[in-house]
């Protein structure tokens, strides 16, 4: 019986995710994946019009189509606004937006309401390689967590870290911004997911220190991990290519889209 699935959001993340799910050897033992879509909670519902599945503009009409799990690829906005309401109602959710939990409220909010309903909010590598090995690390000790995102820099541009800086003239790569993981999540909402990942799997929000370049030489999002302590030392870099014309890492996609076959396969990776 095939696993029906919910998603929030069908932008790049969201179709590029269900393209992984189609493939006939999406399974994790080497078939199709096992999992129907049933309905997309969206924005714009003019924009999928003759969609095969249900799509809605609220989480009860989400809900009534009667997901066995949500996947969320939407924004931080549509994470508070949403995830805590299916996590209520006793479905799983898979989430994308994590960088919504470096505010304390929201984490709490989630708890909260995965209590309630008896729920869980599953959370992917996305797009960083490594972050098992952080997880694992933490339980042995961790003395600090090191994160660069490096873009090319029309990535930033428009952002106001980046004000008064001509980052089209770029030769060499220059340091955008650089602080902690959860300054990080709030100041780069739709870029920095991965830093509140890897807070999370570490030693926190306020430890992980995060540094953002913009580098001419780049066409894709580079992502590199550093942290040591009594485990020892972790080096894991990824350089993601992009979804289109968007600055969204496709290997984001195939996270997603592995953590719901981990769901819906006898065997789960």
């Amino acid at each position: 019986m095939a696993l029906k699935l919910g998603m929030i959001g069908m932008g790049a993340i969201g179709q590029e995710t269900l393209r992984c799910l189609a493939r006939p050897d999406a399974g994790i033992e080497g078939g199709p994946s096992g999992v129907a879509l049933v309905a997309a909670l969206v924005t714009d519902p003019s924009r999928h019009a003759g969609a095969p599945h249900a799509v809605v503009t609220d989480v009860a009409s989400l809900l009534a189509a009667a997901p066995d799990l949500v996947v969320e690829a939407a924004s931080q906005a549509a994470f508070i606004r949403h995830v805590p309401q299916v996590l209520a109602a006793g479905c799983d959710v898979i989430a994308g937006s994590i960088g919504a939990l470096a505010d304390d409220a929201v984490m709490a909010s989630i708890v909260a309401a995965a209590a309630a309903g008896r729920s869980r909010l599953f959370i992917p590598s996305g797009a960083l390689a490594g972050i098992d090995a952080l997880a694992g690390a933490r339980l042995i000790g961790i003395d600090t967590v090191e994160y660069t995102r490096s873009a090319p820099p029309s990535t930033w541009a428009a952002h106001d870290a980046a004000r008064g800086r001509d980052l089209s003239a770029l030769e060499a790569p220059l340091l955008v911004w650089e602080g902690n993981a959860r300054d990080a999540a709030r100041t780069f909402p739709k870029n920095a997911n991965v830093a509140a990942l890897i807070a999370l799997a570490g030693i926190g929000f306020a430890r992980t220190r995060v540094r953002i370049f913009a580098d001419p030489s780049l066409t894709a999002n580079l992502h590199a991990l550093r942290a040591s302590g009594p485990f020892g030392r972790l080096h894991a870099e990824i350089v993601s290519t992009r979804i289109g014309d968007t600055s969204s890492s496709r290997i984001v996609a195939g996270s997603l889209a592995r953590s719901v076959l981990c769901h819906a396969a006898r065997i789960a990776i």
